[in-house]
């Protein structure tokens, strides 16, 4: 009886230790029912041994008690079981749970072969090998329920992202990739092999007035144990040493070691103000969840609200700049432009710790005011700041992108996403060089993978529906389009669907759908264009037609004052004041922005449709000709625009149709 009691004492105790401990110290999940399985079973066995064993002033004998002896047990008899029933309670529990690891762990091995032979029959074994400085900063969760907690939280594994970044010797997953798994209940094994990272850093974090909680650990996915984990309990204002705690903490657990540049970096002292700084996560969490306009805006309102608390926040006037620059390239509104480059100006000015985001956001404002050299040396002081700054690279591209150097930009752009691959933002910049290279099958594969990293995303499906029109698949095209208004209403959008329905001759949905798009963007000289054109060929709008033709002439002309190398724009400039009766200086510009842009095949067709508008059929075709053995995709243009209807009967036009068309 004593050996029964002892038992499950001990057992009681054993299994309350470890329902405490082990999931703090990372053991498989099921370790917990596994050793109350085995308690119970021991249970037999340890009566068994009680029953052929005793201890003796002799040592552990065998005693068969094969019958009972008359009369009571001795006191000497009781002491002398208590041992035994602790070694036989030891004994049973430590045995069978070595035997049940053992047994457990061939079967995991069998299950692991059985797997691995399944997916890949060619292999007995299939080994995930991932690199030994790779990390993947998940969003912390949010343990309060607060709505300002997740712009809190989001912003400390960010902060925290960035540190790690700015570490050459770690490759780290970009936060759009790491950080879609936001709000689920994921396994971080699968985690590390869809971002293909060896380390995963999970957090919580939890606010109550002017302290904190923040819970942290890091999990070695190939072994599938957390290597280390803390809680911190402060202030808020210690958010900044919190950061970099945790940085420090991660490096020093993956056995990676830094250079005397990259611990330098890591203990980079911030010197915002929390309040400001909740506020300028607020807006950057605003910045980049959306491609609307309204999202753009609100960013701006809270970048201001730090700058409030806050006016030498650097960081806050580059976020003003860049939502600036942002509703710029949808509404070509000036005052937008006016707006980001007195921010950036002033980011610039108070940017005394040489910031990677501020250097990032003035070498995007020079690029987009043509400054492309400027652009170029101040991205390159980025890189120096923050060699990893994917960003960085992707500017780089488009500054050399904008100036036809195409080799250079698809090996900055392939750089991009070499640093991180599932940076849906580097693949958008890819997608767009092959669309301008005319590689319109390799644009679309890759707008592909943009929808993939952000399938609630509308942009990917713009591109991708832009890329198969190029294609000639035009049901596709405007699957893709029609889609991306279900995600997201834009003027991008509109203005897609409203010139696939220019050229399919339905001109009263052209206009409706190009009106919708001006509610997203009134002064952009490229809907009024489109606008004007619709217009032209429906009976009795010619006065509209004329009226959308002068507004675009006039926001053209105020966005070639921002940036003079603009050929597109040139371009455009040209037709509108063709169509409107200005002749001359129409033809004229369109022939410098044929020059600016070394002939590029859109020019060319602008300036064949200008031309024809003087009755110069010889020059169209001729223009017409060169336009397609630059570039064949043209074709399906020349045979659906309604303003070439008149060439048809010109065997020379009909010879540049496309072979359906004949």
């Amino acid at each position: 009886m004593p050996v029964v009691i002892t038992y499950t004492v001990v057992g009681w105790l054993l299994l309350q230790v470890v329902e405490l401990t082990f999931e703090p110290l990372g053991l498989p999940e099921g370790s917990v029912r596994l050793l109350i399985i085995i308690t119970i079973a021991g249970f037999p066995a340890m009566v068994f041994l009680a029953w052929i064993l005793d201890f003796t002033p002799q040592g552990v004998m065998f005693d068969l008690p094969l019958w009972l002896v008359k009369g009571k047990a001795t006191r000497k008899q009781k002491k002398a079981s208590r041992p035994l029933a602790l070694f036989l309670c030891l004994l049973v529990i430590t045995g069978t749970w070595g035997f049940a690891i053992f047994l457990d762990d061939r079967i995991q091995t069998v299950v692991t072969e059985t797997e691995s032979h399944k997916s890949n029959p060619k292999s007995d074994t299939a080994v995930v090998d991932f690199p030994a400085n790779s990390i993947a900063v998940l969003a912390f969760e949010n343990f309060d329920g607060q709505a300002e907690t997740n712009y809190f939280a989001n912003g400390l594994a960010e902060e925290i992202l960035n540190h790690l970044s700015s570490i050459r010797e770690l490759n780290v997953a970009a936060r759009s990739s790491s950080f879609r798994f936001r709000g689920e209940r994921v396994d971080v094994r699968e985690v590390a092999k869809l971002l293909n990272v060896r380390y995963v850093l999970e957090g919580s974090v939890r606010r109550y007035g002017n302290r904190v909680r923040i819970g942290a650990q890091l999990i070695d996915a190939r072994e599938g144990y957390n290597t280390w984990s803390k809680s911190y309990d402060r202030n808020l204002d210690d958010i900044f040493a919190i950061q970099r705690e945790i940085a420090f903490a991660v490096v020093d657990e993956s056995n990676i070691a830094l250079s005397i540049d990259s611990k330098n970096r890591l203990r980079k002292t911030q010197s915002e103000n929390i309040d400001a700084y909740i506020f300028y996560l607020q807006g950057l969490e605003k910045l980049r969840s959306s491609q609307d306009a309204e999202h753009f805006k609100t960013a701006n309102k809270l970048f201001n609200q730090a700058l409030t608390i806050d006016p030498n926040f650097s960081r806050a006037y580059a976020g003003i700049c860049e939502a600036n620059l942002a509703l710029y390239q949808i509404t070509n509104s000036v005052d937008d432009f006016t707006n980001a480059e007195i921010a950036c100006k002033k980011a610039q000015s108070l940017n005394i710790d040489s910031n990677s985001e501020v250097k990032i956001a003035l070498g995007r404002l020079y690029r987009v005011r043509g400054l492309y050299q400027k652009s170029e040396d101040t991205l390159l002081k980025a890189i120096a700041i923050s060699p990893t700054e994917v960003d960085a690279y992707i500017e780089l591209g488009e500054v050399h992108l904008a100036q036809k150097e195409f080799d250079k930009a698809k090996a900055f752009f392939l750089r991009a996403i070499d640093l991180k691959r599932n940076y849906w933002k580097a693949y958008e910049a890819l997608a767009n060089f092959y669309y301008t290279k005319a590689q319109y099958a390799d644009s679309a594969n890759t707008y592909e993978m943009v929808t993939r990293l952000t399938p609630d995303s509308s942009i990917g499906y713009l591109g991708k529906g832009a890329a198969y029109w190029m294609l000639g698949d035009i049901k596709q095209a405007l699957q893709s389009y029609e889609y991306s208004l279900e995600l997201n209403p834009s003027r991008q959008a509109y203005t897609n669907l409203g010139t696939s329905y220019y050229y399919a001759g339905q001109f009263q949905q052209a206009v409706d759908m190009q009106r919708k798009a001006l509610e997203f963007a009134k002064t952009d000289h490229r809907v009024w264009g489109r606008l004007a054109e619709s217009y032209r060929f429906i009976p009795d709008q010619e006065s509209q037609s004329q009226d959308a033709y002068k507004r675009a002439a006039e926001l053209a002309r105020d966005n070639l004052q921002i940036n003079k190398e603009d050929w597109y724009t040139r371009a455009m400039l040209g037709l509108y004041l063709v169509h409107s009766g200005e002749q001359a200086e129409g033809l004229n510009l369109l022939d410098v922005a044929i020059g600016q842009s070394q002939r590029d095949p859109e020019t060319l067709y602008f300036k064949a449709l200008a031309v024809l508008q003087e009755n110069d059929t010889e020059q169209a075709i001729a223009l017409l000709e060169e336009t397609i053995a630059l570039e064949q995709y043209y074709r399906q243009f020349i045979a659906l625009d309604p303003d070439l209807n008149r060439l048809k009967d010109d065997p020379r036009f009909n010879s540049l149709l496309p072979a359906t068309e004949l």
